[in-house]
C-alpha cells in the first residue's frame, strides 16, 4: 500500500512537471504598407543592438547577427554586393534575454528557461517597411536535453525573423 502511494505521488509530481514545460514561441507582425519584395530580392544585415540594459557573458550581438546571416545566406537572401547598395537592410533589437540553465531546467523548470525576444525593422532606402517582433523560450522538454540552449534560440528567432518577413512582403 505504501509503495502504490510513493508511486502515485511520484507520477503526479513528474507529469506535474512535464506538463508545465514546453516551448513558447510568439510572433508580432506589423506591417502598415508593405511594399512588395520579390523571391529575388536580396537583405543585409545593417544593425544588431542590445537593447535589454544588461550586459551578457555571451555574444548576443554577435550571434543574432550570424544567426539573420546565416539564415538569408541558405535561403539564397543575402546580399553579397557593396553594403550601402543593399536593396533592403535589417535592424534587430534584442528587447530581452535570459540564457538559463539546463541544471535548473531539469530541476525546477521554469526557473532555468532560456527566453530571447527581438524586435526587426526590415527598411528599404531608410524607411521602415515591415516590423517583426519575435519571442522564443526554451524549457525542459522542448528540447532533446536543450544542451546549448542558449546557443540555439538565437538560430531559432532568426530563422522565424525571416520566415516572418518573407510571408509580408
Amino acid at each position: 500500500m505504501r509503495s502504490a502511494t510513493y508511486l502515485l505521488v511520484f507520477s503526479l509530481m513528474m507529469g506535474a512537471l512535464w506538463g508545465c514545460s514546453s516551448a513558447y514561441k510568439e510572433t508580432v507582425i506589423d506591417a502598415a504598407s508593405p511594399a512588395p519584395v520579390s523571391q529575388s530580392a536580396r537583405m543585409k544585415v545593417a544593425d544588431v543592438s542590445n537593447n535589454t540594459g544588461e550586459l551578457f557573458d555571451v555574444d548576443v550581438i554577435g550571434l543574432l547577427w550570424n544567426g539573420l546571416d546565416e539564415n538569408l545566406k541558405n535561403r539564397g537572401l543575402l546580399w553579397t554586393g557593396p553594403p550601402a547598395a543593399a536593396p533592403y537592410t535589417l535592424e534587430a533589437h534584442i528587447i530581452r534575454y535570459q540564457k538559463g540553465s539546463i541544471w535548473l531546467r531539469n530541476i525546477l523548470p521554469m526557473w532555468g528557461k532560456t527566453t530571447l525576444a527581438v524586435k526587426c525593422d526590415l527598411k528599404q532606402e531608410g524607411r521602415i517597411i515591415a516590423s517583426v517582433e519575435s519571442k522564443h523560450t526554451i524549457t525542459l522538454g522542448s528540447g532533446s536535453l536543450t544542451i546549448g540552449a542558449w546557443r540555439k534560440i538565437f538560430s531559432e528567432v532568426a530563422e522565424d525573423i525571416v520566415s516572418q518577413f518573407l510571408k509580408v512582403v
